[in-house]
């Protein structure tokens, strides 16, 4: 990557959502990353669930300037929360340690599978109810 590339805070996501394997339409989920000391710096991203229960995010990018330049190991934590009926799930808890496109998922592109019967755990280096596809 260049100089001046821009810095990927968060991979474009895809997703499905799903309840005892059907899916879930009108389910709101938010993408948060915090990758400087001030934790509202880049606002919340908002999608919701279509009759398919699926969703998408843009990726989240930022401007690298001199950051590039500087030797240095970013920590960046991302997190999706599904809300749905009242309830709040823990969809994706991941912390990034790249700015380069897809490295969540070592080279993959961000698919999930998110199901709310599913109890939060480690899928790799991600936790949550969501699983790669």
């Amino acid at each position: 990557m260049g100089a001046f590339d821009r810095l990927i805070l968060f991979s474009e996501v895809h997703g499905t959502v799903l309840k005892d394997g059907k899916p879930v339409e009108g389910a709101e989920l938010i993408e948060k990353v915090v990758w400087s000391d001030n934790e509202n710096e880049i606002p919340p991203q908002r999608a919701v669930t279509d009759a398919k229960g699926a969703f998408s995010f843009p990726a989240i990018e930022r401007k690298a300037g001199l950051l590039r330049l500087i030797p240095a190991q970013p920590t960046i934590q991302q997190t999706i929360t599904i809300k749905y009926k009242g309830v709040e799930y823990t969809a994706w808890l991941h912390g990034k340690t790249s700015y380069n496109a897809n490295t969540e998922l070592d080279g993959k592109p961000i698919r999930l599978e998110c199901e709310l019967t599913r109890q939060p755990d480690y899928e790799g280096k991600h936790y949550g109810i969501c699983k790669a596809v």
